[in-house]
């Protein structure tokens, strides 16, 4: 599940809480074929009926009948209103048995797909004729155009035909406001940097790619000030890596080491979430084994010693749990939201990164409920200054609201026709 609500990107800025957009990926009934579904609530929890057929749109993906599935990472809403899917599905084609390819939509802000988007309002891509081509975040630049970050890769053959490796790249890519690869942003569109280059007869690389085996494989991206682009990337070896780009899609030597950062945070580290403190700060959150993890760097990308511990601020959230969210207060405090297993947590962080011990239990409010819920949550504060939580879980969405003290409001949604 991917969400976003109405709120403005700039450091320190909350705008109120109009709407919730959720994203969801999952076979579509009747269609046996992998399908997008939008879901847009009011304020308070409700399916919004002017939204698609009662609140909610369900997309088929071609060719119908596929039985394919589909994952959804990213919804972002642009300046017209209208919403933005990013994800990754598996695609049968003549000449490979299975493969996985990016999909973005573009939604009018009454659920429509827009037709001025790509073939029919939709756009999928794969990259190099690698097995795997995945998006986990996205972003809109000044121009509207939608940035893509993910990771691709996956076995190359030699001149016998056989595999041969499964190496591992970070990537960015950027679309025109029609949907169009741009061109003139790295090589085709594309922009990318090698994480791993792959080794015959290991796995690693197809097990990080294809199956993500005991790692927490995240993404996220972020434009500075200049507009040129940041990805936060996962590496195999317990490290997060940062990538920036300059805005033609270039590796930006002036950031780090020759346009990289390599942070070591521990077993099972990823970034999902970035975001420009009001000091022109990034912060990163994610997850490392079973903890949450916020991160603090300059804009130059030199970590910030000041912030936490040694520059990373760790609090424990529990086994089978991942980051997926993170946003500013307007006074200058941290929110991070993690979901997976039965629970919901919400994390509160000072200036510093010291947990709020006004909050919850040591800086940390959680939440059980009655299913299994996704690893993957959206976090909002509403016009009250309340943060709000949404989860997905097998047949609808929990919507949950926050004070420091703990819940004080815990709703559930169905998702018409989801679970069937």
């Amino acid at each position: 599940m991917a969400s976003a609500a109405r709120i403005s990107h700039e450091a320190g800025l909350v705008d109120k809480l109009g709407s919730f957009v959720l994203g969801l990926g999952y076979g579509a009934p009747g269609y046996d074929s992998a399908a997008l579904c939008l879901v847009r609530l009011t304020p308070r929890g409700i399916l919004d009926p002017g939204f698609g057929t009662n609140g909610f749109v369900i997309t088929p993906l071609r060719p119908l009948g596929n039985r394919d599935r589909v994952t959804v990472t990213a919804q972002i809403e642009d300046a017209g209103g209208r919403a933005m899917v990013v994800g990754f599905r598996d695609l049968w084609t003549l000449r490979d048995s299975n493969v996985q390819v990016i999909v973005a939509a573009r939604y009018t802000a009454t659920g429509a797909l827009d037709p001025s988007f790509g073939e029919r309002g939709i756009v999928t891509t794969r990259i190099d004729r690698d097995i795997v081509t995945q998006a986990l975040a996205a972003a809109l630049d000044g121009d509207g155009r939608l940035l893509v970050a993910g990771y691709n890769g996956g076995p190359k053959r030699d001149s016998r035909g056989k595999y041969d490796d499964w190496p591992i790249r970070v990537i960015l890519l950027r679309y025109t406001t029609s949907g169009v690869l741009d061109t003139s942003f790295g090589t085709g569109g594309v922009a990318s940097h090698v994480l791993a280059p792959g080794r015959r007869n290991e796995h690693a690389g197809r097990d990080f790619l294809y199956y993500d085996y005991g790692r927490t494989k995240a993404a996220g991206v972020i434009l500075d000030r200049r507009g040129r682009p940041v990805v936060a990337s996962a590496i195999d070896d317990g490290r997060v890596r940062l990538v920036r780009f300059t805005r033609e899609g270039v590796l930006d030597s002036s950031f780090g080491t020759a346009g990289t950062v390599d942070t070591p945070v521990g077993g099972r580290s990823g970034v999902s979430s970035l975001l420009w403190d009001a000091e022109g700060r990034l912060l990163a959150a994610g997850t490392s084994d079973s903890s949450a993890v916020v991160l603090r760097y300059s804009a130059d990308g030199a970590l910030d010693g000041a912030f936490g511990e040694g520059g990373i601020q760790r609090t424990p959230i529990g086994d089978g749990m991942r980051v997926s969210a993170a946003l500013q207060e307007a006074d200058g405090h941290v929110l991070v939201a993690a979901s997976g297993s039965t629970s919901v947590r919400l994390a509160r962080y000072d200036r510093d990164g010291r947990p709020d011990r006004r909050t919850g239990s040591n800086g940390a409010i959680g939440v059980e409920l009655d299913r299994t819920v996704a690893t993957v949550a959206g976090l909002a504060i509403d016009d009250t200054g309340t943060p709000v939580v949404t989860a997905a879980s097998d047949n609808g969405i929990f919507f949950v609201r926050f004070n420091r003290g703990g819940a004080v409001e815990r709703s559930f949604q169905a998702v018409p026709n989801a679970h069937r």
